[in-house]
């Protein structure tokens, strides 16, 4: 597969496309299905009194990317509190030229922009409020280019990583985290139908480049270094989706719980 040109060339492109595209795909389905339990059990407010944060990191994950890309950002609403009349949580208007490659690859980006703001800021959290001490020692030995990838070593990571943190914390900082990621991962990963046409006008412009990229680094012949990295870039995309999917879950649990209760 890695050995010929077309076949260095086609896994090159198919690896940087299609799975940041359906990591964030499979995401946003459990996203959008979280904000669903969000309204039902808790009412439409909830998606500004719970979800709110999680709109605010999902809208300037957009306009950040935006920015990045060079395009023209020309309305950003972190939050709309008149989200009835108009529909729309919070939204972020950006142009572009048509003939900078640059700014027409950057949409495949800045609509995926929202799962990884997302995922970042979780992993700060972690990181700074349960003063996580991430180790992925046994994951990285298992890569290599010998090595089949494990679903399952990937998923154990995410949990031993999760668990070490919560057994490092103290009980104020741990549900602190537990309030802050149900803020987030209730409405913050759900892509909408807009934020994949967004995606989808940056796909050819990218796949171009990522064409071009492969055949540069067939000819320099450094496939080796090159599959290494793709292995590498599967799985902690791979590990960072399963890391959003706990959020997300656990979040649909804690706000099933409170709808019980009529908390809201």
């Amino acid at each position: 597969m890695w050995d010929s040109y077309f076949g260095f060339v086609i896994t090159f492109v198919v690896i940087f496309t299609l799975v940041p595209y359906f990591t964030s795909l499979i995401t946003s389905w459990l996203g959008h299905l979280s904000k669903i339990i969000l309204v039902d059990s808790l009412g439409n407010s909830s998606q500004l009194i719970v979800g709110g944060l999680g709109v605010i990191i999902h809208e300037l994950g957009h306009a950040i990317f935006a920015y990045l890309f060079g395009h023209q950002v020309t309305h950003v609403q972190l939050l709309n509190l008149n989200y009835r009349q108009s529909g729309s949580l919070g939204s972020v208007d950006h142009r572009w030229n048509d003939r900078n490659v640059y700014q027409m690859l950057g949409n495949f980006f800045i609509g995926l922009a929202p799962y990884y703001m997302c995922s970042l800021t979780l992993y700060l959290l972690q990181k700074y409020l349960l003063k996580a001490q991430f180790s992925i020692t046994s994951l990285n030995q298992s890569l290599d280019i010998n090595t089949t990838l494990s679903v399952r070593m990937i998923f154990e990571s995410v949990l031993d990583n999760l668990k070490s943190s919560f057994a490092n914390a103290s009980l104020g900082m741990i549900v602190l985290y537990i309030v802050l990621t149900i803020m987030i991962a209730s409405t913050g990963y759900d892509l909408s139908r807009n934020d994949f046409m967004t995606v989808n006008k940056g796909i050819l412009p990218w796949i171009v480049v990522l064409i071009v990229l492969g055949s540069v680094l067939y000819v320099l012949n450094i496939r080796v270094a090159v599959i290494s990295g793709s292995v590498y870039f599967i799985a902690f995309s791979v590990l960072f989706m399963f890391h959003a999917i706990i959020s997300i879950v656990l979040a649909m649990i804690v706000i099933k719980i409170l709808g019980i209760f009529n908390f809201i």
